[in-house]
């Protein structure tokens, strides 16, 4: 059969099926796997796995790459976190279509939404396309080292559409069908679906909600039909409290497709909130329609500023501007810490923070005479100081003007009930946010949390499951072909890991965005090796130079997935 360009010898296989670990080779041949087992023959290159993990790479269904994409063809943290293929555009926050007139606007609610530096947006994003066809046409040109496949993205083109109004109310009749027809195009396009949002915490630029919040159901049920007419493909939605899994299970039925809800976090104020949404999935499931929920398998915790509190922003009147001139004497005002007090007395479903003070941490201080802080809670020092939690909070950032970094343990935190999440067939491990939430968090390496925590330490799955949950079983959800397994035939996308060391790091601040501006990343260590399309990206101590050989996906499985489904 000719001679082999790779061959990863003696390593204990993960098919990504989920079937038992076993001990061999695995051959590459064109970029896909062309034999697992006893591989003979020769091979231009020979890698002794020496015993360790190869399994098919993560796919990482939850991404926000968008705009750095354009400048950054690495894709970096994910391909260095074992990430082999990305989905951007989720929750409609993507940056294509783009007229000369709305570019602006989207970059100054991408930067607010989803915490990234304007700086770093204008100084780094490449306007190379008007729309979302042609944007697809420059990331093939710009290269990828991961797989990329892109939703089509609900806000930007209402943006398009509606301009200023976008956020402001639903749209005519000849706007939806203006919409409908750009969705239409980006589908033809290679589009994987449509990405949108209802949260209620996603505000754009001064406050304002992200245009996606402004759509009735028809415009959401228009939009269905039109994915529906595709035959393939899916719709998702970070959902706030309007949108249910009824809604969702509705528009499964419209479309055919399947439909997912994000985020399904564990909130510590609505005990049965998750576990509600992950049944309700179920039971949809059962009827026979594709209604799916990204489940997280990590603490959700940020690191933030007082000038720019992400978590705070849904807190009784929070003033909505990064500049510290502004905001100082609004955060010692007494009435305005009084509101804050008072608010946070009051139970809030979809609010990030509820007042718990003993998991907002003071992670950096700027000023040598607090440095004793360093590492405990608002709490704590509250109780020493006999103060209030609110006015030592705010004084202590007033005192170093606003650059205090704070750290807070928000959702996500009782490992029991989120377990009982995970382990739900059809539940999916996702929601990285990765490209996103730049100076907040990096929760990238997932993957790598997951095989190293809820397989190893908790011991919640084994081995085999637990990269069957983040590989195929993401693949049939999402009609990936041919990726997520290490079968022969299919595109060889893999890692090679030592399970008895695989992690994640702390984080590490870096400035090396457009514009030095900073973010926070993480390594994985165990992790030897990530291939796409059977060419080796990471090398277990940094990205190799190597032509980006990232596929821009666009064509996908019309079969429905089988995951969690009765068959």
């Amino acid at each position: 059969m000719g001679m082999h360009d790779l061959v990863i010898r003696n390593a204990r296989i993960a098919d990504g099926l989920g079937n038992p670990l076993i001990e061999g080779d695995l051959a590459v041949k064109a970029g896909r796997v062309a034999e697992v087992g006893a591989v003979r023959g020769e091979a231009k290159q020979t890698i002794d796995a020496r015993g360790n993990v190869l399994a098919p790479g993560v796919i990482d269904v939850h991404t926000h790459y968008d705009a750095q994409l354009t400048w950054d063809p690495t894709c970096s943290p994910s391909p260095a976190l074992g990430v082999t293929t990305v989905i951007i555009g989720n929750c409609g926050f993507g940056i294509a279509p783009a007229t000369p007139a709305t570019r602006q606007r989207i970059l100054e609610n991408l930067s607010v939404v989803e915490a990234m530096s304007l700086e770093s947006l204008q100084a780094g994003v490449r306007w190379e396309f008007e729309t979302f066809g042609e944007y697809l046409d420059l990331l093939r040109r710009q290269g990828a080292y991961p797989n990329v496949a892109a939703y089509a993205s609900h806000s930007t083109m209402r943006t398009v559409v509606m301009g200023d109004e976008a956020s402001k109310r639903v749209a005519t009749a000849s706007e939806l069908d203006r919409m409908c027809a750009l969705l239409r195009e980006a589908m033809q396009a290679g589009a994987i679906g449509l990405g949108s949002s209802t949260f209620d915490n996603h505000n754009g630029i001064g406050g304002v909600p992200m245009p996606s919040r402004a759509a009735d159901d028809a415009e959401f049920v228009a939009f269905a039909r039109v994915v529906g007419e595709a035959g393939f493909g899916s719709m998702m939605a970070t959902c706030g409290q309007r949108t249910t899994i009824p809604f969702l299970e509705e528009l499964a039925k419209v479309s055919g497709r399947p439909s997912v809800y994000a985020a399904m976090l564990y909130f510590p104020t609505q005990p049965e909130r998750a576990h509600g949404i992950s049944a309700a999935c179920a039971q949809a499931r059962l009827r026979g329609h594709p209604v799916y929920a990204q489940a997280s398998c990590q603490p959700l915790s940020m690191d933030f500023q007082l000038s720019a509190a992400y978590p705070m922003l849904m807190v009784a009147d929070w003033p909505q501007t990064q500049d510290p001139a502004r905001l100082t004497p609004v955060f010692a005002d007494p009435a305005f810490r009084d509101r804050v007090r008072a608010d946070l007395k009051i139970p809030n479903g979809p609010r990030l923070f509820n007042g718990d003070w003993e998991r907002v941490e003071v992670t950096i201080v700027t000023r040598a005479e607090n440095a004793a802080l360093e590492g405990r809670s608002i709490a704590a020092i509250a109780r020493e100081q006999r103060r209030d939690p609110v006015d030592v909070f705010l004084d202590l950032g007033i005192a170093e003007a606003l650059a205090t970094t704070f750290t807070a343990k928000l959702l996500n935190l009782d490992e029991d009930r989120v377990g009982e999440l995970l382990a739900v067939d059809g539940n999916m491990v996702s929601l990285s946010d990765a490209g996103a939430h730049h100076t907040f968090f990096c929760d990238a390496g997932f993957g790598m949390h997951f095989l190293g925590h809820w397989v190893r330490e908790n011991k919640r799955f084994t081995l085999p499951r637990a990269i069957k949950k983040l590989t195929s079983d993401l693949a049939d959800i999402y009609g990936i072909a041919e990726r997520g397994a290490l079968v022969p035939g299919h595109w060889a996308d893999f890692i090679l890991f030592d399970p008895a060391t695989i992690g994640v790091s702390k984080t590490q601040r870096m400035h090396d965005l457009p514009a030095n501006g900073a973010r926070l990343v993480r390594s994985a260590p165990g992790l030897f090796g990530t291939w796409v399309n059977g060419v080796q990206v990471f090398d277990g101590s940094g990205y190799t130079k190597v032509t980006p050989p990232g596929q821009i996906l666009t064509q996908f499985s019309r079969a429905l997935p089988t995951v969690g489904m009765l068959r």
